[in-house]
């Protein structure tokens, strides 16, 4: 699997996003800060070929910090599948994989890399790793990832239901706990297989600059919540998705800091988001579940036509805390924690309770005037409950709550033009 063929999708992405940044050039904008630290994260994993470090395909139900430690290059696989979609750059993977025998209602999060993987131009790991969460679509879909790259060893967090929280009523005492010694036998079962120990040094210092990344990403969030918000509509995800991504490297540090200061910034001048941009804050959105990654600029869409800001997106709701650096085990209790809070398997991996607690508590806290769930078609577990949420929003907040079906990946199934139109009603509604 030595060849450039491996990388068709790594470098298509690539190459889309080498052209925003171009267009983009000199805007100083967090968005496209964010987008800066993609690029380069794509870049390096030509960097990591060269001077052979191993590729550890993680899912997004797991944190970069432990493969970086090691000196390995984590290769987000849902990253990869999503991303194709910004330019409908992914429709021909989906059809490959459905034709080889994957069920048209898996989520095509998964789906995409498997296509690519099938003709060979997705990237070949070295080993994979991932958590088992959210959701059975993504558990089976792995296996099949499992198959096909069939000489990479796979190693699965065992993701329980229960919660870490103790004031949880579906709280266990032996989640955390259980979760810490995957993490710490997964060091094990690396340095086994690279033939080379992690380096303690660099594990401290990894967990540090993780946690300085984070402590500013919650001091964004909370700045969110000023009325007009701060930062535009993808700032949440954004967060979450650089965490993701480059999660204990020193350079999040900064681009950390600049959010965190340009939201207290306007904050202190009570300016928001769109006043900086000339428009109004009217709505605070609560986006229920996953933004419509085939049509990038929907936000900015309800920007500038309803003066509409997200102010929070399930996915973007990364609230685990900082680790306590006490000493290793406090560090992997915190590390696991960070599994247990990732933004969709938090909510999506046991009881109803979880997502409409968060829900409850996320249009609380933004102080949201209406909610919007797209639901995903990939993701029946919400899908099951979404009369549920609904009907709970809008009797414990008093918000209205627009509910529509969309797969956020392939743009056939309910095109941009559809989900505009449920829009423009919702918010004509709301006047």
């Amino acid at each position: 699997m030595e060849n450039e063929k491996q990388f068709v999708l790594w470098d298509t992405i690539l190459h889309y996003m080498e052209l925003a940044m171009g267009i983009a050039q000199g805007v100083k904008r967090p968005g496209v800060q964010y987008a800066g630290t993609i690029l380069k994260y794509l870049k390096d994993i030509h960097v990591a070929k060269k001077e052979h470090k191993p590729l550890v395909m993680v899912n997004f139900c797991f944190p970069p910090e432990l493969i970086y430690a090691m000196d390995c290059y984590p290769l987000n696989q849902e990253l990869g599948s999503v991303s194709l979609s910004f330019a409908n750059a992914g429709l021909k993977y989906i059809d490959v994989a459905e034709e080889h025998g994957v069920d048209k209602f898996q989520c095509n999060a998964q789906k995409v890399w498997i296509g690519a993987s099938m003709l060979g131009e997705a990237p070949y790991p070295d080993y994979i790793v991932y958590g088992s969460q959210p959701c059975d679509s993504t558990n089976a879909q792995y296996q099949v990832l499992n198959q096909i790259y069939s000489n990479a060893p796979v190693y699965t967090i065992d993701v329980p239901y229960w919660h870490h929280d103790p004031s949880n009523k579906y709280y266990d005492p032996q989640t955390l706990p259980y979760v810490a010694r995957q993490l710490k036998n997964l060091v094990t079962w690396l340095e086994e297989r690279i033939d080379r120990k992690m380096d303690h040094d660099k594990f401290i210092s990894t967990i540090q600059n993780s946690n300085q990344t984070r402590a500013l990403m919650l001091d964004t969030m909370e700045l969110m919540r000023a009325k007009p918000a701060p930062l535009p509509s993808m700032t949440a995800f954004n967060l979450f998705g650089l965490q993701l991504i480059a999660g204990g490297l020193p350079d999040t540090i900064g681009l950390a800091t600049y959010i965190r200061d340009k939201a207290r910034e306007r904050v202190k001048k009570k300016q928001g988001a769109l006043e900086a941009q000339g428009k109004e804050e009217k709505h605070r959105i609560m986006w229920v579940y996953l933004p419509i990654f085939f049509e990038p600029l929907l936000f900015n869409w309800l920007e500038r036509k309803f003066g509409a800001v997200v102010v929070m997106d399930m996915m973007g709701y990364a609230m685990s805390q900082t680790i306590n650096m006490k000493n290793d085990d406090t560090i992997f209790e915190g590390l696991a924690a960070q599994v247990l809070d990732t933004p969709m398997g938090r909510q999506s991996r046991g009881p109803a309770e979880y997502y409409i607690d968060d829900l409850l508590r996320i249009g609380r806290d933004y102080d949201a005037d209406c909610a919007i769930y797209g639901g995903h078609i990939g993701c029946k577990h919400s899908h099951a409950i979404a009369s549920l949420m609904k009907e709970i929003i809008e009797k414990e907040l008093g918000i209205p709550c627009l509910i529509f079906e969309v797969d956020c990946v392939d743009s056939r199934p309910v095109t941009a033009r559809e989900i505009k139109r449920k829009l423009k009603l919702f918010f004509k509604s709301l006047e």
